[in-house]
């Protein structure tokens, strides 16, 4: 073995050829699903924001849970007036679950409307 030369073999592949195409799929159905999530939780956040400051000095946000609360009011036994904030990211986490099934049922109802739809022609 005294007079073998052993070579490295470089060799470039593009990605594309690599990785097979119903693998590259997922990223825009993920990328869908993310907007999608951000979507359902932005509208369930806004229709469920109460900002009651001017009446009873609370500001509530969170649907189904509030994961945010804050407010300003009189406190009688220490004649001032006080305020109070609150952010619970556990709630936060679980709104944006209850986000993410929300608009699964919605993809797939409107999934399984339009192929019954397509069917029927």
């Amino acid at each position: 073995m005294a007079g073998v030369e052993k070579k490295t073999i470089i060799i470039f592949i593009p990605m594309n050829i690599m990785i097979p195409g119903h693998k590259t799929a997922i990223v825009p159905a993920l990328l869908k699903g993310i907007a999608g999530t951000i979507a359902v939780f932005a509208v369930l956040t806004a229709l469920s924001y109460q900002n009651q400051l001017p009446v009873d000095g609370k500001l509530v946000i969170g649907f189904p849970w509030e994961f945010y609360s804050s407010g300003a009011g009189y406190n009688v036994e220490r004649d001032e007036y006080m305020g109070f904030e609150d952010f619970e990211p556990l709630k936060l986490f679980g709104n944006i679950l209850f986000a993410v099934v929300v608009y699964l049922i919605v993809l797939l109802s409107l999934r399984a409307l339009f192929l019954r739809k397509g069917s029927a022609n």
